[in-house]
C-alpha cells in the first residue's frame, strides 16, 4: 500500500512535483475560483471541476467541488464531509482509488432524484390519458428541461471516467473496484437518462400532435357554422337592401318563403358538407367511410359464409 496524502482545504500547503507545479497553480488561482465544469487531462495527473449537487433551475448556483489528482496526492475542494469521511474508511491504496469511490459516492445520491423525476414522469403520462388541462404543454416542458439538465450533470462523471483512463496510461484501472462501480453507476445514470429523454420527447410530440389535431378541429367547426349561416347572411342581405321595387316585400306570405329559403338553402348546404364528409373526425378520410347499409351487408354475407 503506497503513502499519499488527501487535502480538502484550500489553505493547505501542498508541495508538488516541478512537473505538474504550473498546471497546479492554474487550477488553485483560476479553476477552484470558477463556477464551471471543466477537465483538464494530463500525462499521470488530472485536474478540474465539476459539478456536484443536481439543483432544480430555480436553484442556482450549483454547488461545484475541485479536484487534482497526482501520483501521491489528492486534493478537493468543495466535496461533502460526510463522503470524505466515508472513502476515507475504506482505506484506499491509491489517490486515484479515492477520487473514483468519491464519484461512486456522489453518483450514487443521483438515484434518488432520478427517482423522484421518473414519479413526475409517470403522473403526467398518466394524466395525458385523461382529459388534457391548459397547462400541460408547461409541465412537458418543464420535464423536458429538468430531465435536460440531469444530462448536464452527469455527463461529466462519464468524461471523467473516461479521462482517468487517457491520465493514467500506465495503470489498468479496470482492475480498481472503486473505477468499475463508478463506471457502472454512470453508466446506468445515463442509461436512465437516455430513456426519459425519450419518453419526454415522445411526450411532447403526443401533446404537440393533440394540440394541432384540436386546433384543426376548432377551426373546422367554425368553417362548418360559418358555411351553413351563409344563407342567413345572404338572404338578409339582400332582403334588406332599401330598394323601392322589391315584388318579395308585397307578398303576403313573404316572411315565410323567406325562412323557407334560408332553411331549404341551409339544408343543401349541411347536405353537400355530409356527402363530402367535411362535418365528420378529421381523422376519417372519405375513402374510409362506410354507410350503414353496406356495414350490415358485409356483416351479413361474413355469417352467412360462416353458415357454409
Amino acid at each position: 500500500m503506497m503513502e499519499w496524502d488527501w487535502y480538502t482545504r484550500p489553505e493547505d500547503y501542498v508541495h508538488v512535483d516541478q512537473q505538474y507545479a504550473r498546471a497546479y497553480t492554474y487550477w488553485l488561482e483560476q479553476l477552484t475560483t470558477s463556477n464551471v465544469t471543466k477537465i483538464v487531462v494530463e500525462n499521470g495527473y488530472m485536474y478540474g471541476s465539476l459539478t456536484l449537487d443536481y439543483e432544480q433551475l430555480e436553484r442556482e448556483p450549483q454547488k461545484i467541488g475541485h479536484y487534482f489528482i497526482g501520483p501521491d496526492f489528492l486534493w478537493t475542494i468543495g466535496f461533502d464531509d460526510l463522503h470524505h469521511e466515508s472513502v476515507l474508511a475504506k482505506q484506499c491504496d491509491s489517490p486515484i482509488e479515492a477520487f473514483y469511490e468519491l464519484l461512486a459516492e456522489r453518483m450514487n445520491n443521483y438515484f434518488h432524484g432520478i427517482d423522484e423525476f421518473e414519479e413526475r414522469l409517470m403522473a403526467a403520462q398518466r394524466e395525458m390519458t385523461g382529459q388534457v388541462p391548459a397547462t400541460f404543454m408547461n409541465e412537458i416542458f418543464g420535464l423536458r428541461s429538468e430531465i435536460e439538465r440531469w444530462s448536464d450533470t452527469v455527463t461529466p462523471y462519464k468524461e471523467l471516467v473516461m479521462a482517468g483512463r487517457e491520465a493514467f496510461l500506465t495503470i489498468d484501472l479496470q482492475q480498481l473496484k472503486s473505477y468499475q462501480l463508478a463506471d457502472y453507476r454512470v453508466s446506468r445514470l445515463l442509461t436512465l437518462i437516455n430513456h426519459y429523454q425519450e419518453d419526454v420527447i415522445a411526450m411532447t410530440d403526443l401533446a404537440s400532435t393533440l394540440s394541432n389535431f384540436r386546433g384543426n378541429e376548432i377551426m373546422k367547426a367554425l368553417t362548418v357554422f360559418t358555411a351553413l349561416t351563409t344563407p342567413v347572411v345572404a338572404f338578409g342581405a339582400v332582403w334588406g337592401m332599401n330598394f323601392k321595387n322589391m315584388p318579395e316585400l308585397e307578398w303576403p306570405l313573404g316572411y315565410g318563403f323567406a325562412w323557407l329559403m334560408i332553411l331549404l338553402f341551409t339544408l343543401i348546404i349541411q347536405v353537400w358538407l355530409k356527402r363530402k364528409n367535411w362535418i365528420g373526425s378529421l381523422l376519417q378520410f372519405p375513402n374510409q367511410t362506410t354507410s350503414t347499409k353496406h356495414r350490415a351487408k358485409q356483416n351479413s354475407q361474413k355469417t352467412n359464409k360462416s353458415s357454409v
